[in-house]
């Protein structure tokens, strides 16, 4: 619902500029007042021009914005409320009805605009396309169950990310602190009481921790982000352990391509017990599940890390990309024999589908091809040349910007530093890099319903 909310918002916020311009461009004068009962008049005059309402052109825009992918009796709603709005202006006497409809038009067109920048994520709800990886079926309760260890979750271990989510109580793990009955451990531990529940330090090597618990394991689950995500996989990959992915960090790629929505779809994929297998990529020795970049976005994420502590993750983004754009130089390359300079450039798992030049979801996770797209600088006026290759997309043939899709790809990064950014955690890379698809490497957990 965050997606659909920003969609509603621009919609509302662009319907709004809208009608102002279009208010200043001519000079209708408002109805007359004499004829209107006191108690409907509203406690302000308004002195801007009659068409078009504004009030009705962010309502029905920010309507139009909800009713892309929310759920029907929320759109329902929302189009009630911005109905009522319509109405009000009419029957406070300050808009004409033809100026209810221009408002109404305005805030339509602001919506479709707004789904086609922000559209819908239909693919969440069932996840992308992977191969059938079997059932799992863990050992069943009998009535000695609190015994022998068959209690549901049994022979799963948990590895939960503290950065993501909160510490157990103390009945679950003796000498955590706690309580914290509503957090991600907390929901783990009831549905799953015969799981073996870690939460990592701050001291901890969390490739060591997950490689003990695949060890020690018949099902590696992780509790956290895209990073902690990716250290399970590779535990998971050298165990030949299914992975039940529990999405509980800021942005979670993986879990929501998977059809993961919530804690509790991804519990419900581990009780239903269906598997799936999909692709991983490799980089350097290292596997990545999302995307591997290198230029400008590796020097962004470290960043970004570096401020999200004293401002939070979404504003040190922000601040990240605005110095990025300012003031980082294209990077010097090799890609594939041909000589660049970089922006940024991005290898996915998986073909991404595309907005403006924005990579954005996946469709199939078992496609067995790396999806390729490099940013170069041009001159002269390289970062405007650039910025009109992203904004303008499919409408700007700009010659510095290329994709492809590719089993491998080959890197050379002369200088240094010659950094990586593999799902997220910034690594420094060898000065020739290669990217590699493993198709259908991994098991993990999908809903019932993306089978």
């Amino acid at each position: 619902m965050r997606r659909t909310a920003l969609r509603a918002m621009a919609a509302a916020a662009a319907a709004n500029a809208v009608s102002a311009g279009v208010k200043h461009l001519n000079d209708r004068t408002r109805p007359d007042l004499s004829r209107v009962p006191r108690t409907r008049i509203p406690y302000r005059d308004y002195r801007s021009s009659s068409f078009p309402s504004g009030h009705t052109a962010a309502a029905v825009g920010y309507a139009a914005g909800i009713a892309a992918d929310a759920p029907r009796p929320l759109a329902a709603l929302v189009a009630v409320l911005a109905g009522a709005v319509a109405v009000s202006r009419v029957h406070s006497g300050v808009h004409y009805p033809g100026d209810v409809l221009g408002g109404a038009a305005i805030g339509l067109a602001a919506g479709l605009a707004a789904r086609a920048a922000v559209p819908p994520r239909p693919e969440l709800a069932h996840g992308a396309e992977t191969l059938p990886g079997g059932v799992h079926r863990e050992p069943a309760p009998d009535e000695d169950a609190l015994s022998t260890g068959a209690l549901p979750g049994t022979g799963v271990t948990v590895v939960v990310n503290p950065r993501s989510a909160d510490v157990l109580p103390a009945v679950v793990a003796e000498g955590l602190p706690g309580p914290a009955l509503d957090g991600t451990p907390s929901r783990i531990a009831r549905a799953l009481p015969g799981a073996t529940i870690v939460a990592l330090s701050e001291e901890d090597d969390i490739a060591e921790v997950m490689d003990g618990a695949a060890a020690a394991s018949a099902v590696l689950a992780v509790a956290g982000g895209d990073g902690t995500v990716n250290a399970g996989a590779r535990a998971a990959l050298d165990h030949d352990r299914p992975l039940l992915v529990i999405p509980d960090g800021t942005l979670d790629n993986f879990a929501r391509t998977l059809g993961l929505t919530s804690v509790e779809a991804a519990l419900r994929a581990y009780s239903d017990g269906r598997l799936a297998r999909v692709d991983v990529g490799e980089v350097d020795g290292r596997v990545f599940l999302n995307t591997a970049s290198f230029g400008s976005y590796p020097r962004m994420v470290e960043r970004r890390d570096r401020w999200a502590p004293r401002i939070g993750k979404w504003p040190a983004f922000a601040l990240a990309l605005w110095h990025d754009l300012r003031e980082v130089d294209p990077v010097a390359a090799v890609v594939d024999g041909h000589e660049t300079r970089v922006w940024w450039a991005f290898v996915g798992n998986g073909r991404y589908r595309t907005h403006a030049r924005v990579p954005a979801l996946r469709e199939s996770l078992v496609d067995g091809r790396l999806d390729v797209r490099v940013l170069g600088a041009r001159s002269p006026f390289p970062r405007l040349r650039a910025a009109l290759d992203v904004l303008l997309g499919r409408y700007w043939q700009g010659e510095g910007y290329r994709e492809r899709t590719a089993r491998e790809l080959e890197l050379t990064l002369p200088g240094r530093p010659r950094l990586l950014a593999v799902d997220g955690e910034v690594v420094e890379g060898s000065r020739t890099v290669r990217f590699t698809k493993r198709p259908a490497a991994l098991r993990v957990f999908v809903p019932a319903s993306g089978a």
